[in-house]
């Protein structure tokens, strides 16, 4: 069923009553309770970001693998704290066991069959070790729930779900994936039953922490009831728990992921746009921007709710994988997420030698991270919203033009540009006279000393229909960001 206007309008309304509600149990009926509550939750001053320990924060990352609860010891803790070193905050963590070293989260019992009603303790110790580890640092997670891979193919033969491999479902009830998937849409209650039983110790596990958001299957193609009835059990869980979550599901296209929590708005709280990262299912170059503001313009009409990217693909350049894309389109993708007003945007993880998907936690990643939290300690990103209105190009084609602006007009403007040569117009859009001007070398990490520029005015400066222009053009052919600000005059 569609949710209209009205009807999404009511129930935001009716979720910040009930989130006020627990913010004041929480308190203690303490005017400053929701000033205390520092869990992970959308930011109320601009629903397009998060907001963490009682700050606005941009989730940003990197991991060498989508799984990592599987590590254990310093493989875990090395990799979380190389993440915070280079100023990333956010991980993602599907619950998946297909890797090598991988454990399932059952109990073998007589036969060498799993009993799905009991646990192997050491899946349930990892996963607790590494929430712990997250939450010490302040690294927010991105839990997904359900994996379609960890059960398709030949994964399905060895996997503790196979009816052949348990002690509880019977012979013929499930024969795969599409089976499994379905549960919900055959109304099968005694596989469902199963399945409820694991979430429910993973919901025990995970509701204990306040820095995870949630995500019901990766890279989903299974029904929209089989989403939402994950969405709704988990919340309803969560809420008996006097717990608040925030849910997003991630589908194979990150159009029909826009358009699912817009028609559910009652159930998911954020939406997921990763394939648009990716060359196969979303865009490169400028048309990934485009795609991006496609999607974004459709949520404020409707929002807006915070867009994260838990995954960006693109491996290294000379990688035959042409579903993902290149490292360096994976690189500009990332800061086009950033510009573009995303909530999140974290690099997707190198899969295998022959066919790489992403770039992890890589050297130039960690580059790429340290860049953005230069720039955030001089940008309020908070207050900025992406406009590539305010410039133009100063070449005769302007497709050969790349740069991604975002801005606080009468305030800080700042403009990402790609590897290249690239000379743009800013047109600060208010009677400003000067700005100060710094480029930030992203290679290098460095700032360059700032300098003064003024605003050409054609025409007069009070003249309608005339306007202001800076020009910019790339101090060399390395990627960099411009940053402007007005200065009072």
């Amino acid at each position: 069923m569609t949710i209209n206007k009205s009807t999404f309008k009511f129930n935001m309304l009716l979720a910040v009553a009930v989130l006020t509600q627990s913010f004041t149990l929480y308190g203690q009926n303490d005017s400053n309770s929701i000033d205390r509550y520092k869990g992970v939750h959308i930011l109320s001053q601009n629903p397009w970001y998060w907001q963490y320990q009682g700050e606005p924060i941009v989730l940003r990352g990197g991991s060498d693998d989508d799984n990592p609860y599987q590590w254990t010891g310093k493989q875990l803790t090395d990799q979380l704290d190389l993440l915070v070193s280079v100023g990333g905050n956010y991980i993602r963590n599907t619950m998946s066991d297909r890797d090598k070293g991988n454990i399932y989260a059952f109990k073998k019992v007589k036969n060498d069959k799993y009993d799905l009603t009991k646990w192997n303790d050491e899946y349930w110790k990892r996963l607790t070790f590494f929430l712990d580890e997250t939450s010490k640092r302040g690294i927010i997670v991105q839990l997904t729930l359900w994996d379609q891979f960890d059960i398709g193919g030949s994964q399905w033969g060895k996997h503790p779900w196979n009816p052949e491999n348990n002690a509880n479902i019977k012979a013929g009830a499930l024969n795969g994936r599409e089976d499994f998937y379905s549960t919900v849409d055959r109304n099968d209650s005694d596989q469902i039953a199963f399945q409820q039983n694991y979430i429910d110790k993973l919901l025990s596990v995970t509701l204990v922490y306040d820095n995870v958001l949630y995500n019901i299957n990766n890279e989903s193609s299974e029904s929209g009831d089989w989403e939402n009835y994950w969405a709704r059990y988990i919340k309803k869980v969560a809420a008996e728990s006097g717990k608040k979550i925030y849910v997003t599901n991630m589908q194979l296209s990150a159009t029909n992921a826009v358009r699912h929590v817009m028609s559910y708005g009652d159930v998911f709280d954020f939406v997921d746009i990763s394939q648009n990262n990716q060359d196969s299912k979303g865009a490169r170059g400028p048309a990934h921007w485009d795609y991006l503001m496609f999607l974004r313009e459709k949520i404020a009409s409707y929002g807006p709710v915070p867009m994260n990217n838990v995954k960006i693909y693109g491996a290294s350049d000379g990688s035959t994988n042409f579903s993902a894309g290149s490292e360096t389109e994976a690189i500009d993708r990332f800061w086009r997420n950033i510009f573009g007003g995303c909530a999140s945007a974290r690099f997707h993880r190198p899969s295998s030698p022959n066919k790489l998907w992403g770039s992890g936690l890589n050297e130039r990643v960690q580059t790429n991270l340290k860049a953005l939290d230069m720039l955030l300690e001089k940008l309020n990103i908070f207050s900025c919203t992406p406009h590539n209105d305010l410039i133009s190009p100063c070449v005769s084609v302007p497709s050969m033009m790349e740069a991604y602006a975002t801005a606080n007009i009468g305030h800080q403007y700042t403009i990402y540009f790609p590897q290249g040569r690239f000379k743009v117009n800013l047109d600060p859009w208010v009677y400003a006279g000067k700005l100060k001007l710094q480029w930030l070398d992203i290679n290098s990490l460095e700032w360059s000393e700032p300098e003064i520029v003024e605003v050409r005015w054609e025409g007069s400066k009070h003249d309608w229909g005339f306007r202001g222009l800076i020009t910019l053009e790339t101090p060399s052919n390395r990627p960099c960001i411009a940053l402007l600000e007005i200065m009072e005059e």
